[in-house]
C-alpha cells in the first residue's frame, strides 16, 4: 500500500521575488510547494489527481490567473485556488 503524499500548494507567478517569499512561508508550516513561473507550464505539468491547494497571481504575461482559472473549472480540477 502506498503511503499518502502530504498536501501540495501550487505557486503559479511570474514574479519569482513572490513565489521564493510564498515558497518560504507556506514551508514554515510543513506544506510541500511547487513553484510555477508560467500558467501554460503549470497547467500541462500539474497533478490534477494530487491533494493539495493553488495559489496563483491575476495578472500575469499572456494567460492570467483568472483565465487558468476557467481552464481549471472546465476540466473538472476542485482543488482549492488563492487568487493574489
Amino acid at each position: 500500500m502506498n503511503a499518502p503524499q502530504s498536501p501540495v500548494v501550487h505557486l503559479v507567478d511570474d514574479d519569482e521575488a513572490v513565489r521564493d517569499s510564498l515558497a518560504l512561508l507556506i514551508g514554515t508550516i510543513g506544506l510541500r510547494v511547487q513553484p510555477w513561473a508560467q500558467p501554460q507550464a503549470f497547467l500541462d505539468g500539474f497533478d490534477r489527481h494530487a491533494v493539495g491547494a493553488i495559489v496563483m497571481d491575476v495578472r500575469m504575461p499572456g494567460i492570467g490567473g483568472l483565465a487558468v482559472l476557467q481552464q481549471l473549472v472546465a476540466q473538472g480540477v476542485d482543488l482549492p485556488v488563492i487568487m493574489l
